[in-house]
Formats: C-alpha cells, structure tokens, sequence
C-alpha cells in the first residue's frame, strides 16, 4: 500500500512539473533551476505532511482486515455453541419419555402387585420322566457289530438284516451308547436270551455265517428303521 502511494506522489510531482515547464511564457520555456529546486522543495514538503496520514490509513486498513477475521471467528463459535444447545435439547426429548415419574404410580396397582406376590404360588409337581424300561438281568443278549455314530449303528444293523434276515427273526435289536477307551461308542445288540447258553450258540451260528459277535448282557435302547 505505502509503495502505490508512492508512485502516484512521484508521478503527480512530474505532471506538476510538466505543467509548470509549459505554463512559462512562450519567450522562455525552461524554468531556472532555483525555480525547479522550489517546486521539489514544496513538493516534499507536501509529502512530509501526507506520509503520516497515509501510514494512519494503512493502519487503519490492517485493524479493519482483523476485526472481519475477529468477527468470522466469533460468528463460527456461536454457530457451534448453538449447534450444541440444540442437539442437548434433542437428547433430552429424546430420554424424557423414558423417565417416568413415581408419583404416577397407581396405589391399586401396587397394592394388587404386592397381594400377588404374596400369595403363595401352588406347587406343581414336576412330572417324572418314565426311565427306559430296564431289561432284567437275567436277560442275556448278544453284541453284533459297534459303530462310532448312531446313524451308522442303524444302517449297519439294516445291512446285517439284508445279508442274512432269518438269522435275526424274533429278536429285537438295541443300541446301547458306551464309553469305550475315551470314546463314545454305540453297540447294536440284540436279544433277549433266556439263559447264557442259548446266547452263546446264536453267537455261534453268527460266527460260522462269517459274522462276528460277542456275549454280552441285553440293554440299550430301541431304534426305528427309517
């Protein structure tokens, strides 16, 4: 700013001049060096006496330019400020409806609610689950084949019956779920036999058909063939 005022000083100075230089009369158009020395005397002069006020105005334009920035800060905080107000005022209608005063509370309600707890509640008797009919220990049974899941004792059992279906008429096959060196393991047995022997010659008989089996007492449970 200082630097433009400059230039147009020096610049009115030389048309000051030029002006001078032709305003002389026709008979002599120079002026004398004492004149020229007048005029740039007064012409600094003059701009001793306005530099001041021009410095005053570049202040001044400087003030100016930070109360707008002031001012742009201020506006920016207040937009927060209520921006936040606003979105307080939101949470809280938001929570209100939740809140719900204990003075709305009905007496009857109360009443009615603590009659109730304090009548005694009848006892209902849990039924029993009926246990899996036990077979008698007398009861002798033979184990035919034992499998890791129980799907594949069920259709073991059907291959067993297609291979060789009379060996197993009146018999009724079980699976029996037993842990067996840390593993679960189902066994199909079937049965039952009245006395140990019968047991032994159908596991007999089983054997000589190229089957296997093993003695073994008539529990588990029964099964549906799909």
């Amino acid at each position: 700013m200082m630097e433009t005022s400059q230039k147009l000083l020096v610049v009115a100075i030389a048309g000051l001049s030029l002006a001078a230089c032709s305003s002389v009369d026709e008979k002599n158009t120079f002026m004398t060096y004492n004149d020229l020395q007048d005029k740039v005397r007064a012409h600094d002069e003059q701009w001793q006496a306005i530099q001041p006020k021009l410095e005053r105005l570049d202040a001044l334009e400087a003030e100016l330019a930070a109360l707008k920035q002031e001012d742009t800060g201020n506006m920016t905080e207040v937009s927060a400020e209520e921006n936040l107000i606003t979105g307080e005022s939101m949470a809280a209608v938001d929570v209100a409806p939740a809140v719900t005063p204990a003075s709305d509370m009905d007496d009857s309600g109360m009443s009615t609610s603590i009659a109730m707890e304090s009548a005694a509640a009848p006892v209902v008797t849990a039924p029993v689950a009926s246990a899996p009919v036990a077979t008698p220990k007398s009861d002798y049974g033979v184990q035919v084949a034992a499998y890791l899941k129980r799907e594949d004792a069920i259709i073991g059992w059907q291959a067993m019956q297609k291979k060789s279906p009379t060996s197993f008429e009146g018999l009724t096959p079980l699976i029996n779920e037993k842990e067996v060196n840390g593993r679960i393991m189902y066994q199909v047995k079937v049965g039952p036999f009245n006395s140990k022997s019968f047991s032994s010659d159908f596991c007999k008989m089983l054997k000589e058909k190229g089957g296997d089996c093993l003695l073994t007492q008539y529990n588990g449970q029964a099964f549906s063939v799909y």
